[in-house]
């Protein structure tokens, strides 16, 4: 199909594009149940006209991948037209936790040359959810395009209900090295490379858990388990954040920290860690002057090595929220050193398996989703879930946090097959939440 060439993807969108193509990545998506009066079914015919002024605004929804995956030529390519009848699938599934481990397992396809980047499943409740490929769009990208589809229903008055939608020629955001500077500080450089050539007896890392290794080829079933905690209880938990300087961020770190704790050290090997390695994925969208409106991937990851403890503490929990303000700063520096595996990420990435994992843990959370329509709205939405896959050689498991609009906090737990036994994460659900509802007794 023919089409117009955009834009080389940036390091970011390439590593993503290339996990995916390897069947190591599927997606990042967002769940929400839409309700109206009279319970009013989400339709072609509602959900059509709305998705077509979705298309027509946001450039990223009309776009394609061109050029060989597996290596740096890859390109992003404007779609002549977008069939929404392939794209959206009404499903008699009420079973939202099943849905998503369905998405996060099955390999996203990328190499259809008239299919975008990005999938609807619409359950029989009218829950809707809305997956796309990684290289697209970061998390506050899906709470974009919710945001979108929200005003895009309160608003309709369009008449045409047709499933064909010409993509219009908008130009697409810029990578994320282009819209800002990433380039590493001396300092930084300096600090990466005494990490290399010191001993492994001297680096943080190597008493890190992280889970189990990563397995020898690549094989990819997740597993899913949702997480709700209750408007009052977060009141009650905002409540005491401020009267401790802690953040509702911060003390999910916390909570993470010590239910790991506790279950690494009902391990047989627990002798040989003394911290976790906690990953958390930070927006950069500020700094590279991008609004919280546009589909984008603008986003940067940082490792933390907390020290093994049991019992959770208000003083730390303040601790980490400025420690995370810090690394806030110069997160987006590490993305400066992709420019120098861009040309190889496959050979790196095949090179992974088998090794040691490099995350156990990673909390990425979207923030809290309050809908923006103008006048009041006869369609709401709630049950809002957030997730991602990347287990195969990416963190043990990971935390998906997203503020639900009725006050409510809800948590997507994901893991893989290999990444770590369903048992322990079984036992890490129920200490989590059991420490958790301490903290707002």
């Amino acid at each position: 199909m023919s089409g117009q060439k955009l834009r080389q993807l940036g390091d970011l969108e390439k590593l993503n594009a290339t996990k995916n193509f390897l069947g190591m990545d599927t997606c990042i998506a967002l769940s929400a149940r839409y309700s109206k009066a009279q319970n009013t079914p989400l339709t072609k015919k509602i959900i059509f006209p709305a998705l077509r002024t979705l298309i027509e605004s946001h450039s990223m929804l009309g776009v394609r991948f061109e050029g060989k995956l597996d290596s740096a030529d890859i390109a992003f390519f404007r779609l002549p037209s977008v069939d929404l009848s392939r794209v959206v699938e009404f499903s008699q599934n009420t079973d939202l936790q099943a849905a998503l481990e369905k998405w996060f397992t099955r390999r996203f396809d990328d190499s259809s040359e008239d299919m975008p980047l990005w999938r609807i499943e619409v359950l029989a409740d009218n829950t809707l959810i809305f997956a796309m490929h990684h290289a697209m769009g970061d998390g506050i990208a899906l709470v974009a395009f919710y945001q979108s589809l929200l005003r895009a229903l309160q608003q309709q008055s369009a008449s045409d209900f047709s499933s064909v939608v010409a993509v219009p020629a908008q130009p697409i955001p810029p990578p994320v090295e282009v819209a800002m500077d990433v380039r590493p500080s001396l300092w930084k450089v300096l600090s990466s490379l005494y990490d290399i050539y010191i001993p492994g007896y001297w680096k943080q890392s190597t008493y890190a858990w992280t889970g189990n290794p990563n397995p020898t080829s690549i094989a990819l079933h997740t597993h899913v388990r949702l997480i709700r905690f209750a408007p009052s209880d977060m009141k009650k938990l905002t409540v005491n954040c401020r009267t401790h300087g802690a953040t509702v961020s911060s003390v999910l770190y916390e909570l993470g920290v010590i239910t790991l704790s506790r279950l690494i050290s009902t391990q047989p090997d627990a002798a040989k860690y003394k911290s976790i390695c906690l990953a958390v994925p930070m927006s950069l969208r500020s700094a590279a002057g991008a609004s919280d409106d546009s589909i984008c991937y603008y986003s940067a990851s940082v490792d933390t090595y907390p020290a093994l403890h049991t019992e959770f503490s208000w003083a730390s929990a303040a601790r980490v929220t400025a420690e995370l303000r810090g690394h806030k700063k110069d997160v987006h520096q590490g993305l400066g050193f992709l420019a120098a595996i861009a040309q190889n990420y496959a050979a790196v990435m095949r090179g992974s398996l088998g090794g040691r994992r490099s995350q156990g843990l990673r909390i990425s959370n979207v923030g809290r989703f309050v809908p923006v329509v103008a006048g009041p709205s006869e369609w709401n939405l709630g049950e809002c879930f957030f997730g991602q896959c990347d287990s195969v050689v990416g963190a043990a498991m990971t935390m998906n946090v997203v503020g639900d609009p009725s006050g409510a906090l809800h948590l997507t737990i994901v893991w893989g097959d290999k990444s770590l036994d369903t048992a322990f994460v079984e036992g890490f659900v129920e200490l989590f939440s059991e420490s958790f509802a301490g903290l707002v007794a």
